[in-house]
């Protein structure tokens, strides 16, 4: 477990987590490997990992009808579940998007559609 979960990270962005009933801020990272939250508080474990293949599904946050997302949970094959809000939410979900498959992004109970952004 020394060793981080991604051997690239493609994405970094600011996010915030509920763990354990308290919110923490901290940086999301996505990689080739899956995606790792890591955070600077020094009274808690500072980093989580969840591999792509261990996630289960992705619930997608939206608001206005679905034209603004902000946040997104994650539920992991052993059931357990991870609520992140993120800064550029878009480009995350798009990036989840192509390590998961459209029955694992879910928005208001439909599979979620990625924009068509040019890289």
């Amino acid at each position: 477990m020394d060793q981080p979960l991604n051997q690239e990270i493609e994405l970094t962005v600011r996010a915030r987590t509920n763990m354990t009933g308290k919110y923490r801020a901290g940086m999301l990272a996505l990689g080739n490997a899956g995606i790792e939250f890591i955070t600077r508080a020094a009274h808690a474990k500072n980093f989580t990992w969840l591999p792509w293949a261990q996630i289960q599904y992705v619930w997608i946050e939206t608001f206005f009808g679905g034209r603004m997302t902000k946040g997104f949970q994650v539920t992991t094959v052993d059931g357990s579940q991870w609520d992140f809000t993120v800064s550029h939410s878009q480009a995350v979900l798009d990036y989840m998007a192509r390590h998961l498959t459209s029955r694992q992004l879910l928005q208001d109970g439909r599979t979620w559609r990625p924009t068509n952004t040019a890289e």
